[in-house]
């Protein structure tokens, strides 16, 4: 998932596949770029259910409130609505699938639909978090798995960053190899009921950080930030950085950096002008803050990305 544009939410709002076919795959592979960079998928949500296989890598995974370390192959499940953020220094190699559970429904109401599809789509089952070798379900989620990545790699259209599927027997492949899975967990118990201990100031958290993308090139005011929570100020700061696992004017900062490589890339406006257009005090505190975040100056960002066009 690439930094394209910052959207006024952190909520993915593109389509995942075809409308009629919700289901799309991603891949991130250090190798297939000449110029090193680190894969970073900012924090975001969407209504899709996200299975992510780490295939091998360093990784840093935060879902909710929770950040885990991964450093073997892993299967990591990410419900519908789950805030998220995945980061790599280099060596990586992950995929990703994307599904709306709505494409595993059915018009009769069968065992299978009544106790999984639907209190999944319903957010009255979950998915286990992390699953690795040493779970007795691994090796037959990682066939199923597969087997999806298989059929969208020989079988499906790509239109961007998106793999769509449009006949129906690819389709029906997958949705069986989705099911498959869904059942694999289930004979393994490692479905369950929702704990009922999502905190929830995770969803006002959510309206915070869509402020802040809305408003990074204007100055930003923790008191602001704070009063979105109804918290003060220093309560909010560690309730953030307890969450995001980082300080709000950290993240602020990295909003305002991702923003400044678009138009880096895209245009030929002075440094001194992205550093005006996308908050920054002066040129100064920006090319400082671009190099800590980079590892490089913006000029020289603006030079590579001419020859190697990457984002990070």
């Amino acid at each position: 998932m690439s930094v394209q544009s910052l959207p006024s939410s952190l909520k993915e709002t593109r389509t995942q596949g075809t409308v009629t076919f919700p289901c799309t795959v991603y891949r991130a592979d250090a190798s297939a770029s000449e110029v090193p960079h680190p894969f970073i998928t900012k924090v975001h949500w969407h209504d899709a259910v996200e299975i992510l296989h780490f295939i091998h890598g360093h990784f840093r995974v935060r879902v909710g409130m929770e950040e885990y370390d991964i450093c073997q192959e892993a299967f990591c499940f990410v419900g519908s609505g789950k805030l998220h953020a995945i980061y790599s220094a280099d060596g990586y190699l992950e995929e990703a699938l994307l599904f709306s559970p709505y494409i595993l429904e059915s018009p009769g109401v069968d065992s299978a639909e009544r106790d999984l599809i639907d209190p999944l789509r319903r957010g009255q089952l979950t998915l286990p978090l992390m699953i690795d070798e040493s779970s007795p379900a691994f090796c037959q989620i990682r066939h199923e798995y597969q087997v999806c990545q298989a059929i969208f790699e020989s079988r499906s259209r790509i239109q961007g960053d998106q793999h769509m599927l449009e006949d129906a027997a690819s389709q029906l492949r997958v949705k069986a190899a989705l099911m498959n899975i869904l059942a694999t967990l289930s004979e393994t118990g490692l479905l369950g009921e929702p704990s009922g201990k999502e905190d929830p100031r995770l969803e006002t958290l959510k309206k915070v950080l869509g402020y802040i993308r809305d408003h990074f090139s204007e100055k930003i005011y923790l008191s602001d930030l704070a009063q979105l929570m109804n918290m003060n100020e220093q309560y909010f700061c560690r309730f953030f950085r307890m969450a995001m696992g980082k300080t709000p004017l950290t993240y602020i900062n990295e909003t305002r950096i991702r923003q400044a490589s678009v138009l880096l890339q895209s245009s030929e406006l002075p440094v001194a002008q992205i550093a005006e257009d996308c908050g920054f005090c002066s040129p100064g505190h920006f090319i400082t803050a671009f190099r800590k975040f980079t590892g490089t100056t913006p000029k020289r960002y603006r030079n590579q990305q001419r020859v190697h066009p990457a984002s990070f």
